[in-house]
């Protein structure tokens, strides 16, 4: 099949990306690995920020002072303020979508505060905000014309003479590897904190397929040391619970009732906290009971719904036990504030790329703006250079070296359990690479990954089955989690201070004259990885130059 425009990932960012690129015209295909309803998008429930009108003792100057101060130094400026003074129009657009915020006394948009911030600004439906703004959506795409194919799984860009070409994919029904042509393509595929797996808010299938995907195409990487622990999880499985719950006033405390912290700091303090209060022998727990029932079954249901169903426990009476979890990365695929990537017509938007605007730790609240703010622009990118270009030939020995790599870990012999090996990445990697780190917890995270790495040729599929073979699909996941997790804590031995969400016990100050920049992976052979740290404009130099003499 030909497709103008193709987009990887159906959360809001790839939704809104589809939606643009179709409404220029375009033929428009949307690739989901599974149901759009299950992104994460789709579970982020405490709200998107915005400088509104309406909105009191704030502006917009001060959402740029506050992400950029959260950001610890690391964000790109021209980025931020693009996506902060464009909140509003992004807000006022949802609302003509069909999107129903919340609203005040007065009929305007209501707000509450989230971690960081001087005001209330985050806009939200109840605890629900991502699950609504991605099924209105979804529902805008399908009426639209966007083709939207689930249960496919990408496996690699294909290029022609350096210049995009398509894309190759598993069909998940009948495990076959076929390949779609395009003349731009928009990844947007999500992170990659679920390797933590068992320590994680995400899926199994946040395993940053398309980070390793990009970074095997030779795209550059960056940040990706920055994974951000969300300060409240439910304690044996993970289950978020929404920053929602402590800008309504829920308190953090320990067993004796004794609040250590401040709610409403950065996450990245905040969990470093909770951790700290841990080890020294305290359980930390989420306490609602002063907010009362109707607060609650009014601005956090999911809250109470979740703490019943994934704890027994009825926060209108009892304390909920918590603990932090990996849940963002702020790392990924480099992009310019265009969302153009190092392969022309290639782009990336959402949580797998690397925006700018989190630098080092992001604000609650800033991740479904940026999503949607990136995404339309991503969107418009895409279609105006499809209109211009033209199709590439696709080279078939691509697709037939996927296919025989998928017919490998199909009828291969299975000496290893996809499962235990998960787990047992998520446990190390939560333990060595986690809310606190030294050289030497990374350097044994990062030999138990080149441990696992050498265990996967005997990774295959016990099931023989072609239709719908869910271990196939993990086992791919998880040869796409390790080498994301290599770039990972690669990233953070390198980085030798603390900033923002890597704190390094080792190094507990940040080093300004050294490290204020951005860390950049290159793959320079099939198994080296180069890692440098450059400002923004130094890693765009030669571009820019292109870009001037292409203008004159």
């Amino acid at each position: 099949m030909l497709y103008d425009v193709i987009v990887v990932g159906s959360g809001i960012s790839g939704l809104y990306a589809a939606l643009y690129a179709r409404r220029a015209g375009l033929n428009v295909a949307l690739i989901s690995k599974s149901n759009s309803l299950r992104s994460n998008s789709a579970v982020a429930s405490g709200g998107i920020n915005a400088v509104l009108k309406t909105t009191r003792h704030d502006s917009c100057r001060d959402h740029i002072a506050d992400t950029i101060k959260g950001a610890d130094k690391l964000a790109r400026l021209s980025a931020v303020s693009a996506m902060v003074t464009g909140a509003e129009e992004i807000i006022r657009e949802l609302q003509e979508m069909g999107v129903a915020f919340d609203t005040d006394e007065e009929g305007n948009v209501a707000q509450r505060p989230f971690g960081g911030t001087k005001a209330k600004r985050t806009c939200y439906i109840a605890d629900k905000t991502g699950a609504s703004i991605t099924q209105t959506l979804l529902v805008k795409c399908r009426k639209e014309g966007v083709k939207i194919l689930p249960n496919y799984v990408m496996l690699s860009i294909a290029t022609y003479k350096e210049q995009l070409s398509g894309i190759t994919l598993l069909r998940r029904r009948d495990s076959q590897v076929i390949a779609l042509a395009c003349k731009s393509l928009i990844l947007a595929g999500g992170g990659f904190a679920g390797i933590y797996r068992g320590h994680s808010t995400n899926s199994q299938e946040s395993s940053g397929d398309l980070i390793a995907i990009a970074l095997r195409a030779k795209m550059r990487l960056s940040n990706m040391e920055f994974v951000q622990f969300h300060p409240t999880t439910l304690l044996n499985s993970g289950t978020l619970i929404s920053e929602a719950a402590r800008g309504e006033g829920a308190y953090i405390v320990d067993e004796n009732g004794e609040r250590f912290t401040d709610e409403l700091q950065t996450r990245d303090k905040l969990s470093r906290d909770i951790v700290k209060h841990q080890l020294a022998g305290h359980t930390v727990y989420l306490d609602f009971r002063h907010l009362g029932e109707a607060l609650i079954d009014k601005k956090l249901p999911s809250a109470r719904k979740h703490a019943l169903m994934g704890a027994g426990i009825d926060i209108l009476t009892e304390l909920l036990p918590i603990t932090p979890s990996a849940h963002y990365t702020m790392g990924g695929i480099w992009v310019r504030d265009n969302t153009s990537t190092d392969i022309p017509n290639v782009f990336a938007c959402g949580e797998c790329a690397h925006s700018g605007v989190h630098g080092a730790n992001r604000l609650g609240g800033n991740s479904l703006l940026e999503a949607a703010y990136f995404g339309r622009i991503a969107g418009i990118e895409a279609s105006r250079v499809a209109k211009k270009g033209d199709f590439h030939p696709i080279n078939y020995a691509l697709v037939d070296k996927e296919a025989r790599y998928v017919e490998a870990i199909l009828e291969g012999e299975s000496r290893f359990n996809i499962n235990t090996m998960r787990r047992n990445l998520g446990n190390n990697l939560y333990k060595n690479a986690g809310v606190f780190r030294t050289h030497d917890t990374l350097a044994n995270a990062l030999e138990y990954v080149h441990y696992l790495m050498k265990m996967t040729s005997g990774l295959c599929c016990v099931n023989k089955e072609r239709n719908d073979n869910v271990e196939l699909m993990s086992i791919i996941e998880f040869r796409n989690a390790l080498t994301v997790a290599e770039s990972m804590v690669m990233s953070a031995l390198a980085r030798e201070e603390s900033r923002g969400v890597h704190y390094r016990d080792d190094f507990p100050q940040s080093d300004d004259q050294n490290f204020e920049v951005n860390t950049i992976i290159r793959r320079l052979a099939a198994t080296f990885l180069r890692i440098t740290f450059e400002g923004h404009l130094s890693s765009d130099w030669w571009h820019r130059i292109r870009q001037f003499f292409h203008a004159q």
